[in-house]
């Protein structure tokens, strides 16, 4: 029965990505487009809606964060002298262990596995993910680390309102909340489908170092999950998602920035394919111990 249920949350979230997968090896397509209006409006909106409508209280938010932020940093911390160790470039191996799928993949299972206020709990982990991407990932990669861009990050700006709204028990009419809700219900297969599209591109050249990222990003992610469920006080659901989030491959965006500042792009993009690959065995066995 368990095992159906494991079934059941993860077979939709790797069956769009798959479909995505499928389409674009006979298409040829472009998803920048979509992915651009994914970023600037359905995800932003259904981010809003999420901690605006079904977070129960931001109070928990402020610990969680943290614990999240442990996870992200402490794995580059416990990887930096395995990295060294085996003659690995930290800047090209650590962002891949440290920045994880944590919308791709974390969100959709997020909802599929613990309901909405499970997805709207890990929106709360995934910022910390896009905060730390776009400001410490591009600085290691060689690009300039801009504190002030996040504030012209369409995600950014939701949450500031979601929480805004959340905290004052402010609510929308169910006029503008119908079409919210459902704009907000794009945005998660169309991630998924972007994911699936985007694994055509991904090489496996370095397959040895892949290998290697796939096995020691979800178990630092989950080590530093343990030690933060240790040092803060987390519900049972807060604790089952921490340990989720911990355990999720390196996020697509990785090989994106490699690629974008032109830093060992073949190599990461060999560590962020064969971790996701691996997510189809480390996910199901993660969701059987949590459920």
């Amino acid at each position: 029965m368990l095992l159906l249920k494991i079934f059941s949350i993860i077979f939709p979230v790797f069956f769009i990505a798959f479909i995505g997968y499928i389409y674009a090896k006979r298409e040829k397509i472009s998803m920048d487009i979509p992915n651009k209006i994914n970023m600037d409006i359905f995800i932003p909106i259904m981010v809003f809606y999420f901690i605006s409508e079904k977070l129960s209280s931001i109070h928990m938010l402020g610990s969680f964060s943290l614990g999240a932020v442990l996870v992200v940093f402490g794995s580059g911390i416990i990887l930096y002298p395995i990295s060294k160790l085996l003659k690995l470039n930290p800047r090209t191996f650590l962002p891949s262990m440290m920045f994880n799928n944590s919308i791709n993949l974390g969100l959709p299972l997020a909802f599929f596995a613990f309901g909405e206020e499970g997805m709207a709990l890990a929106i709360a982990l995934s910022l910390v993910q896009v905060i730390g991407q776009f400001t410490v990932a591009v600085a290691m990669y060689g690009g300039k680390f801009d504190l002030l861009s996040l504030f012209k990050n369409p995600v950014i700006f939701a949450t500031i309102i979601g929480l805004f709204f959340n905290y004052f028990d402010i609510h929308l009419p169910n006029e503008l909340l119908t079409p919210i809700e459902m704009i907000s219900h794009v945005a998660i297969p169309l991630v998924l489908f972007a994911l699936g599209v985007r694994l055509t591109n991904i090489e496996l050249r370095d397959w040895k170092i892949g290998v290697l990222g796939a096995l020691l990003c979800p178990l630092s992610g989950i080590l530093m999950a343990l030690l933060a469920i240790y040092i803060f006080d987390y519900t049972t659901l807060q604790a089952s998602l921490i340990i989720l989030f911990g355990a999720l491959p390196p996020a697509v965006i990785n090989s994106i920035m490699a690629e974008k500042y032109n830093y060992d792009a073949i190599t990461v993009a060999s560590i962020v394919a064969i971790g996701n690959i691996a997510s189809l065995i480390v996910i199901p066995i993660v969701l059987y111990f949590l459920l």
